[in-house]
């Protein structure tokens, strides 16, 4: 099994940490980054179904004290895209945009 992240989810986990940074302490942006590693050993070991369902393809993790969901979808039997990571405290209409 293999996990890549794409463009968007690379920006907005960029952005995330950059914001993030600002009003956490160090110990909470560690266990920001371990959630994510989790949620991707999860992922790696063939938990994809465990997660809430977003839609027929997509699944999500909230991680970093659930203020951020992590999006993600099986391409194939072997592959799994990280799609996104959208802040909680936003328009819920933004991840629609995001996501296509």
């Amino acid at each position: 099994m293999q996990i890549e992240f794409s463009e968007i989810a690379k920006k907005t986990l960029g952005n995330q940490i950059a914001f993030l940074e600002k009003i956490w302490t160090g110990k909470e942006m560690v266990s920001f980054l371990q959630d994510i590693r989790k949620v991707s050993d999860d992922l790696l070991q063939g938990k994809f179904k465990m997660y809430q369902k977003y839609s027929k393809d997509i699944r999500s993790a909230l991680i970093g004290k659930n203020h951020v969901r992590m999006f993600f979808k099986k391409e194939n039997k072997d592959k799994i895209i990280i799609l996104l990571f959208f802040d909680m405290r936003q328009d819920p209409q933004k991840i629609n945009e995001l996501l296509k």
